[in-house]
């Protein structure tokens, strides 16, 4: 087939530098601006371009991407309807056939009960289950505050907590395949929220009273960070350019107003206010009357819910953007049941095997 000629003759033909004569540290800079998603296809380019994607030194100085990033807000207790901030589209998820109940998130794994009522660890791209868990210590019902998969690591931390007249708390890491009793922290409380995982430190909310709270998942240090809370309610704690935030609304008269977001500053202690949802979107995500909402978020984007009518919001905090997005064409809004997870792939996508 003969390619047609450029009707600008007078124009040079695009210089053309080979990709194996580049340095191999720009190698890696340039493949690191891509997804996992896209790295995975790009490994069958070239011998040259699979062996740069799968060395240590890549891998190791890898950072997520956005553009990988699944928000998942709701299931029809069937398949999770995944939306694709990037490009502005849903997908639906096969949840394997184990699957029953999702608890806990982080990365590309999901903690769920399994039909067997044990607590297990999914890969959702893949739809393999990872890790059946052994039973944890009997402290008090315990339950599991966080999930936390350590990019770029095959392994990750999964804690949980009892309350009660202290908080217990235990942790389970893949490494050893074993639960282990760590820490406590005199201090009652209703329950424990979500979490944070930022700078080494789990970042807990609390309920019952109101309360930001820091673990240790290594050492087993508990704190209370000493500071009055924003008077909100469905209050949600999310992380953005390794800094803090807090999702919550303000009620007026027995319901919700309006939501805003605050960010911690942690030197003052203060929550300072950043914005509020602009009127003309909360009145369409409000509806007539907003009791309720769930909020879930990952790297900044964050995927607002309304429980009565299950409309959903969009905002990307770096770029202070609020957008509909596109309708879900999969599960009507009668079949809407909250599911509130956010996921991407592994970077074991990358190495062709599980990377343990």
């Amino acid at each position: 087939m003969e390619l047609e000629q450029s009707s600008n003759s007078d124009e040079d033909p695009a210089p053309f530098f080979p990709w194996d004569l580049l340095p191999f540290d720009l190698q890696g800079s340039i493949l690191s601006l891509l997804p996992v998603s896209t790295l995975a296809r790009c490994q069958s380019v070239s011998r040259s371009w699979r062996s740069t994607i799968r060395s240590p030194a890549f891998l190791s100085s890898f950072r997520r991407n956005p553009d990988d990033l699944y928000l998942i807000p709701f299931t029809d207790n069937v398949s999770p309807a995944a939306y694709h901030p990037s490009r502005d589209r849903w997908l639906t998820l096969g949840l394997p056939p184990s699957f029953v109940f999702a608890i806990a998130s982080d990365g590309g794994l999901l903690l769920a009960l399994d039909d067997h009522s044990r607590l297990a660890v999914f890969d959702l791209f893949s739809g393999a289950t990872l890790a059946r868990l052994p039973d944890m210590a009997s402290v008090l019902q315990p339950y599991v505050v966080a999930l936390i998969d350590e990019f770029p690591s095959a392994h990750y931390k999964i804690v949980a907590v009892s309350t009660g007249d202290r908080v217990y708390s235990q942790v389970f890491d893949s490494r050893s395949g074993r639960w282990e009793i760590k820490g406590q922290f005199p201090g009652q409380f209703a329950v424990l929220g979500n979490a944070v995982f930022l700078d080494g430190l789990l970042f807990v909310l609390s309920e019952g009273p109101d309360h930001l709270l820091t673990f240790d998942p290594v050492g087993g240090d508990w704190n209370l960070v000493d500071m009055a809370m924003p008077p909100v309610v469905c209050s949600h704690i999310l992380d953005s350019e390794d800094r803090l935030f807090l999702v919550g609304g303000v009620e007026d008269v027995g319901c919700i107003a309006r939501v805003g977001i605050w960010e911690l500053d942690l030197p003052k202690k203060e929550w300072r206010l950043i914005c509020f949802m602009p009127d003309g979107f909360f009145r369409i995500f409000g509806g007539r009357r907003l009791e309720h909402f769930w909020t879930v978020a990952r790297m900044g984007i964050v995927c607002f819910y309304n429980t009565r009518d299950t409309t959903v919001l969009m905002f990307d905090l770096p770029a202070r953007r609020w957008w509909w997005p596109l309708p879900c064409p999969a599960i009507p809004r009668r079949r809407r049941f909250w599911f509130g997870h956010a996921i991407e792939p592994r970077m074991d996508l990358l190495k062709g095997s599980n990377g343990r």
